[in-house]
């Protein structure tokens, strides 16, 4: 039971210093985007997703020497059990993901207008940023803010530029909030009325045959 209890304090430390549970669903993600890079994806059963995971949580409870853990650690932990299994090569693919991630953070500027005279202020790239201003302004859990601010900073990446505006950033936060259906009242359609036709088919004609100006003109 103490072991069971061990496993449920863990905690994971990210980058910007704030601490989230430990959990092996991010862990089984994790392979499977390193063995679907390598064309290894169709091998994965449920079963052999399960035993990876289970041999990464498991040696993370053995060399955890606390109750948390940094993030980065979490990389080498996946990196290592890979290796060990025969998956060398999505080993290699998930380590090459987290360091182009890591070079793509420290080039990638934002650009903001200063109010004063509208002249841009390049500030370095933080993902912790939008995921304060998705908790603050949008009230979402840190679980799922994290999510939503990790789709947002790779569709950001896919842009290929070095240099993106604020406001480009905010739209992209917009455009998956909405596709997550997170708006308040972004998905209301407005209802349009509709004439009914007549048994032909056609739509009924409410002119006086004897005068035409006048139902036309009603």
């Amino acid at each position: 039971m103490s072991h069971q209890r061990s496993k449920g304090e863990l905690r994971v430390v990210k980058r910007d210093g704030s601490i989230e549970p430990f959990m092996t669903s991010k862990i089984l993600r994790c392979i499977f985007n390193g063995l679907e890079a390598t064309g290894q994806a169709s091998e994965l059963t449920a079963a052999m997703s399960r035993g990876l995971g289970e041999a990464v949580t498991e040696y993370l409870h053995s060399v955890s020497k606390g109750s948390t853990i940094p993030s980065r650690q979490l990389v080498d932990l996946v990196d290592l059990v890979l290796s060990q299994t025969g998956h060398c090569e999505a080993a290699m693919a998930i380590r090459h993901h987290a360091n182009l991630r890591d070079r793509r953070r420290k080039v990638m500027m934002v650009a903001t207008p200063r109010p004063t005279d509208g002249r841009f202020v390049q500030k370095r790239w933080d993902k912790s940023l939008i995921v304060q201003h998705l908790k603050r302004q949008h009230q979402l859990d840190a679980p799922a803010s994290r999510m939503m601010a990790s789709r947002v900073e790779q569709l950001v990446f896919n842009c290929g530029l070095r240099v993106v505006t604020a406001g480009l950033v905010r739209e992209m936060v917009r455009s998956e909030l909405l596709a997550w259906g997170l708006m308040p009242g972004a998905l209301v359609v407005k209802r349009v009325r509709h004439q009914k036709p007549n048994s032909k088919g056609k739509v009924k004609d409410h002119t006086d045959p004897a005068n035409p100006a006048k139902g036309a003109g009603e």
